[in-house]
């Protein structure tokens, strides 16, 4: 790393840390709290972004930046949580898991539930949300059930999203530099991850995704730094990271020991005085990870269910989904026409296919396309959050046969990164393989990384001026790509939640009597009525026939909520 560029990674580092320990600090002050008998649980996520933020000082310090310097990293951090609170704000949770049972537990942990001292309490409702409220990771939860505490409001805890994304870029530019990368080529190469499909997808949701991937690859950043120039600060920040990506997701815990082991493997091949130190920080990440910050689920549903991953891997008393054929993924998920297809197939049709969502909107196959031939219609599939098909953007295919000409440039010329370059993308296809649903985007969202990877490498070897072209036009069009469902998702988010808005101002101010019938979402939809003042009572879909949709799901997503004004008019009770 040059001497120019040591400051400014020193404050992405530092910026990270404070970002990812508001996150974990948060969790455990919750925790703490709960193990006390909720004593002071509204000061979790305030106490949890002070301690961050003396830590990241401290950090900051042994980083040696100038004493100007050292302002700008929680100057940074602070701005990332006001824009996170600012968006979040705006926007409402849409997503149908988000509003089924993700909000249902930040709603349990934020009244009543201690899951360390009760984890297998009952939810009645909503319905069948029980099993995935128990039983998986619980770190979002937690963090938004914290802000939830101290705002009162529930949607602003979705700025969990904006952080992880913030640490997600910061990370990637500050490994960049230490690599000695130009400023431009870092902050492009920056920028092109952060823009993950995945990841933008969810930003105004509670799906966990997002914030898996986003840690996972911060994660990722601090290894290769690690790698370079070991230090205590980006060892830190990549141990935070590792405990927030193990507690967002199962497949957080099971992509870094897949990462973990690939870095062993690498330190064996090429670095064998630091496999030793190498392999007990990653020992000390999982056990931090999934044994203290993941008591909830790791540990109880060991004690319980006798299998940590439970209900995605099960026992002989307690059976995975899979094994009692209840997996909802390939029952209800899955495009038709992928389901005679092994894991291969299915990665194949889904990143070369045209842009779908199957089998919902009227469609239950998916066809394939010609890189680039994507038309205007197919762009209406980036609306939803989890599109299935071409899940990366209409151009992804052909921007991933552009990175395998120029990775066979670098393998052709024998550059000395072709090693390193071929182990890092088959560590990539290696954890993409695992499972026959990682042909969903939202469950892969690592492939994303895959036609970087050679863009990367261009941009630090510094090869000829034709290659480094090559690798730019790559950058850009995957910006572009990610751009594409980025503006057609926000659009259908930005007019969504300003139609729902409208539709509870208008319901606020009726002075009749409303009927809803809320089939899954009852735990946060009636929270969102109760917290605009509106007086409503229960019914089924008979009582509301012809009626109204209320803003509640994408277009052809099932069970929507729906509401009737009574014809009668009554008397509203005083709020």
């Amino acid at each position: 790393m040059t001497e120019k560029n040591q400051p400014l990674a020193a404050i992405c580092w530092t910026t990270t840390a404070i970002l990812a320990g508001f996150i974990c600090f948060t969790q455990a002050g919750m925790m703490l709290c709960m193990l006390m008998g909720r004593v002071g649980i509204a000061w979790a996520a305030p106490g949890g972004l002070a301690l961050a933020l003396v830590a990241g000082d401290r950090m900051g310090r042994r980083m040696g930046p100038a004493r100007w310097e050292r302002i700008w990293p929680p100057v940074l951090a602070l701005g990332v949580v006001a824009l996170g609170l600012a968006f979040s704000a705006f926007y409402f949770d849409l997503s149908w898991d988000g509003q089924w049972y993700h909000q249902t537990a930040i709603y349990a942990l934020a009244n009543d539930w201690n899951p360390l001292t009760r984890p297998l309490r009952s939810f009645a409702q909503p319905p069948n949300a029980e099993l995935w409220v128990r039983h998986y990771p619980k770190g979002p939860w937690y963090a938004a059930a914290a802000i939830f505490d101290a705002t009162g409001q529930v949607e602003l805890g979705k700025c969990i999203n904006v952080i992880a994304w913030a640490a997600m870029g910061l990370a990637t530019l500050a490994a960049a530099l230490d690599y000695g990368v130009r400023r431009s080529r870092a902050a492009a190469i920056a920028v092109v991850v952060a823009l993950n499909p995945v990841v933008m997808s969810e930003m105004t949701t509670y799906m966990v995704d997002g914030v898996m991937m986003s840690f996972l690859t911060v994660v990722v950043a601090a290894t290769f730094s690690g790698f370079r120039r070991p230090r205590l600060a980006v060892i830190l920040v990549g141990l935070l990271a590792a405990i927030a990506s193990i507690n967002a997701k199962f497949t957080g815990l099971v992509f870094l020991c897949i990462l973990f082991a690939a870095g062993g493997l690498w330190c064996m091949m090429q670095a064998r005085k630091w496999l030793r130190p190498y392999c007990g920080l990653a020992l000390l990440a999982l056990f931090l990870g999934g044994g203290v910050w993941g008591f909830n689920p790791y540990v109880t549903n060991s004690i319980y269910r006798f299998n940590p991953f439970y209900p995605q891997s099960g026992s002989k008393t307690f059976p995975s989904l899979d094994d009692q054929n209840k997996q909802g993924i390939e029952r209800g998920e899955t495009p038709k026409n992928f389901l005679v297809h092994n894991r291969f197939s299915r990665l194949f049709l889904a990143t070369f296919g045209r842009p779908g969502n199957m089998p919902y909107h009227r469609e239950r196959n998916s066809e394939l396309m010609w890189p680039f031939a994507a038309r205007w219609a197919d762009l209406f599939y980036y609306r939803y959050h989890e599109t299935r098909v071409a899940g990366f953007g209409p151009w992804f295919s052909g921007a991933l046969l552009l990175s395998l000409a120029l990775a066979a440039w670098i393998l052709l010329k024998g550059t000395p990164a072709r090693a390193l370059m071929i182990f890092v993308a088959l560590t990539i296809v290696g954890s993409l393989v695992i499972s026959p649903y990682f042909w969903w985007a939202r469950y892969g969202p690592q492939l994303w990384l895959l036609p970087i990877v050679p863009a990367v490498f261009v941009f630090w070897a510094a090869p000829s001026r034709w290659v480094l072209n090559m690798a730019w036009i790559l950058v850009t069009l995957l910006a572009v790509n990610a751009g594409i469902v980025t503006a057609v998702r926000m659009t259908w988010e930005t007019n969504a939640s300003r139609t729902l808005r409208r539709q509870l101002t208008e319901l606020r101010q009726s002075d009749r009597e409303i009927v809803f019938s809320i089939p899954r979402f009852g735990v946060s939809v009636e929270g969102r009525l109760k917290a605009w003042g509106i007086s409503y009572e229960i019914g089924d879909a008979n009582q509301v026939r012809g009626g109204t949709e209320l803003m509640s799901v994408v277009e052809d997503y099932p069970l929507p909520v729906r509401y009737r004004l009574l014809p009668q008019a009554a008397t509203r009770p005083a709020k």
